[in-house]
């Protein structure tokens, strides 16, 4: 009997070297989105999380999962795409505030109608809490109004022919 032959293997393509990027291809150098949280992995998620909730970078460093050496931590902080993550999650949660400020505000108004009333001895801190969730509540309705009106300057501003900066003969 004659033993089967096994076909040839397929020849092996010979291997290439491919340079690295001009910039070194670091974490920190990769492009940055305008929405932060999708360029972010989950290490430097955990990183977030942990300045957000008011850490130190030595504390934030060892949150994330491999814990990151202290040195890559600071760099990590002065990136823009974590500072923009910083900020986002900065803006939600003032912005929370606000919502519970808002919905506290009829309880407020009531409690110093009730002080109005019946008044006595002892009111005062009552008054005084009312009073803030009152006044910071309606700031935070003037600010909004302000906001509302600067993107409608800004989307105003962005039809008008020519450039912004460029300026035009008559």
């Amino acid at each position: 009997m004659s033993k089967p032959t096994t076909p040839p293997a397929p020849p092996v393509p010979p291997l290439a070297v491919v340079p690295p990027p001009a910039s070194g291809g670091t974490a920190s150098d990769r492009p940055q989105s305008p929405d932060a949280d999708d360029v972010l992995d989950a290490r430097e998620m955990a990183f977030v999380e942990a300045r957000s909730e008011g850490k130190t970078i030595k504390e934030s460093a060892k949150a994330a999962k491999p814990p990151y050496p202290y040195s890559t931590a600071r760099r990590l902080d002065d990136r823009e795409d974590i500072r923009a993550a910083l900020r986002k999650r900065a803006r939600e949660a003032v912005d929370c505030g606000v919502r519970t400020l808002a919905q506290a505000a009829c309880s407020a108004a009531e409690a110093l109608k009730d002080v109005a009333q019946n008044g006595g001895t002892g009111d005062g801190p009552r008054v005084s809490a009312a009073r803030a969730c009152l006044e910071l509540s309606i700031q935070s309705l003037k600010i909004d109004d302000v906001l509302e009106r600067v993107e409608q300057l800004e989307a105003r501003q962005g039809q008008q022919p020519g450039q912004p900066g460029q300026f035009r003969r008559n």
